[in-house]
């Protein structure tokens, strides 16, 4: 492996199960990967205790960087989902070459690992597969047990034709997915117009194509995730409003679907510019934008959600 790799495991709760990733990564990295970990916490939780097949890579835990909807500087009244400001976060922080996404409560099947170097290797975006399960059982990195239910199968399987299956951006899932560093820089980076409402993976991803990018489903690139523990912690607050089919998500869609390439993400040259200062050791600067919902003018401090 060549290129350098950041993987991004992202995660807003205090138990997230951080020791199923590491220990189910530690099982699959090689001596000679040139990877690098960083942690996007908004909570602070337990610190993994860190494979020995991991203890020579460098392993960073960062809290998302200040935004209006979640964390001290945050302008609602409480924390607010705001998936894309976490993911630009992991972004400013990873070097160049490659960039991995992985959520929490999940672990990584064999083969995940070799599934994203094959997308290094192919210069294209890789969308990878997931199951949510219940009574999900880890030991040491491998899954020993657990309950299948119809509700928690990967949708996007039954119209894949073959393993890894050419798609578009709106297949491009945040719970595993990768694409070049550039690519998200070219585009400003993850679209967080979507903070406090969602959608910011697939978004981001027909965002993606419209510059180009190729896009590859893998169902070889899997995770199991836990249902029940996804319900254990108050979910972020976030909302659509309006009524269909003019509310804030689908008018979002049709902003990217009109081909849209950029996003500047309230500073001049996006997320790029954010990214060169803080790899020179610059904090991440508390911009204090947007002050008002680009979909309705109401005052991010005022927002409630049902």
């Amino acid at each position: 492996m060549n290129q350098h790799l950041s993987i991004c495991y992202m995660t807003n709760r205090r138990d997230c199960k951080i020791q199923w990733f590491m220990d189910s990564l530690a099982k699959q990295i090689k001596p000679d990967d040139r990877i690098k970990i960083v942690v996007i916490n908004l909570y602070p939780i337990t610190q993994p205790t860190i494979p020995v097949e991991l203890e020579h890579t460098k392993i960073s835990y960062h809290e998302p960087k200040p935004n209006v909807y979640q964390g001290r500087y945050r302008l609602t009244k409480e924390d607010w989902f705001a998936a894309a400001n976490a993911r630009n976060t992991a972004l400013c922080l990873a070097p160049d070459g490659y960039i991995v996404f992985a959520d929490d409560l999940s672990v990584l099947l064999p083969g995940w690992l070799d599934r994203v170097k094959a997308a290094m290797e192919g210069g294209y975006v890789a969308c990878g597969a997931y199951q949510k399960v219940k009574d999900l059982v880890v030991e040491n990195g491998e899954v020993k047990s657990f309950t299948d239910f119809e509700g928690g199968h990967d949708n996007r399987k039954q119209f894949a034709l073959s393993p890894l299956h050419p798609c578009g951006g709106e297949w491009m899932f945040g719970c595993s997915c990768a694409m070049s560093v550039e690519a998200l820089l070219t585009i400003g980076g993850w679209t967080e117009f979507t903070d406090g409402l969602g959608s910011e993976d697939y978004l981001t991803g027909i965002t993606l194509q419209n510059t180009g990018c190729k896009f590859f489903y893998d169902q070889k690139m899997l995770t199991y995730e836990s249902e029940e523990l996804h319900h254990v912690e108050p979910a972020m607050k976030r909302t659509d409003k309006g009524i269909s089919p003019d509310d804030k998500s689908h008018r979002a869609l049709n902003i990217v679907q009109s081909g849209t390439k950029f996003f500047d993400n309230y500073v001049e040259g996006g997320m790029r510019t954010i990214r060169e200062k803080v790899l020179k050791g610059e904090p991440f600067p508390n911009m204090g934008q947007p002050l008002s919902d680009w979909y309705d003018g109401q005052p991010i401090k005022d927002m409630k959600a049902p």
